[in-house]
């Protein structure tokens, strides 16, 4: 209800993401301040779409409604969300995780993959889709939840302190000598001696987690970057929507009115 309140009263195109996010498009760069705060005030927090972090844990029904599922996907997706949100990677990672082999969330397309099975879950990790998709390698299989998480705050730190920025999981491991025989030397044997150092660190990132949009809605100050000029209070008229779907979407160079800008002297 709050999200349609909230889309209709700012005139924003809403959408169910691919990810299992509920977007919302279209917002003018001035009212953003005030959606977080009705978005808060409703129980809602930042998905993180932009950033070098977690995007999502797209997970499949599981056990839960699902004949075939083996695995409560929803609820370890759910808490690996919870786990690993806000905190920043060196690129956007994605998770995956599976009630069974049949795979409906594409667990093994993400960086991390999660599928259940009859003895535990199978862990896969530096997957990837879009222009050069690769297919995830097998880091553990049939490992008890606790090992599970065990394993991916290890992961994730180690790739964290050791990626180039702007690597994704792929090419990171693709780079890494030794590929997935070493990482697992590394995550499940202690090869260097860095799991406890790894936890730690791991902790201290969780602790440190804030949702941003929350301490800019309570932050006046912060709030003065939001406007569409840095001299003036009026909005950008070369932001123009049109009509589309009973919402609407931006306006092509040719759909746009031309504007011309004139200075305000007064």
């Amino acid at each position: 209800m709050a999200v349609g309140r909230i889309a209709r009263e700012f005139n924003l195109y809403t959408k169910i993401t691919g990810s299992q996010r509920l977007a919302m498009f279209g917002a003018q760069k001035d009212d953003l301040p005030e959606i977080w705060r009705q978005l808060i005030e409703a129980g809602f927090e930042t998905g993180h779409a932009y950033a070098k972090a977690l995007r999502m844990a797209k997970t499949c029904v599981g056990s839960t409604w699902c004949r075939y599922g083996v695995g409560d996907s929803v609820g370890l997706g759910v808490e690996l969300e919870n786990r690993y949100k806000g905190i920043r990677t060196p690129h956007k990672m994605k998770f995956g995780v599976s009630g069974c082999t049949r795979e409906c969330s594409e667990a093994q397309g993400k960086d991390v993959g999660i599928i259940a099975t009859e003895k535990g879950w199978n862990l896969y990790v530096c997957g990837n889709g879009g222009m050069k998709p690769r297919h995830a390698d097998l880091l553990a299989a049939d490992i008890d939840r606790e090992t599970l998480i065990k394993y991916l705050d290890r992961f994730m730190m180690f790739y964290i302190r050791t990626a180039d920025k702007l690597t994704r999981t792929a090419p990171w491991l693709e780079n890494l000598e030794g590929g997935i025989d070493y990482l697992k030397a590394v995550i499940i044997d202690d090869k260097l001696g860095l799991n406890a150092h790894l936890e730690e660190e791991m902790a201290r990132l969780r602790e440190a987690v804030v949702c941003e949009w929350t301490e800019t809605v309570n932050t006046p100050s912060a709030q003065t970057r939001f406007k569409h000029f840095i001299n003036s209070d009026k909005r950008d008229p070369n932001v123009q929507m049109v009509p589309e779907r009973e919402q609407h979407r931006p306006a092509t160079p040719y759909e746009r009115i031309p504007v011309t800008l004139v200075e305000d002297n007064a």
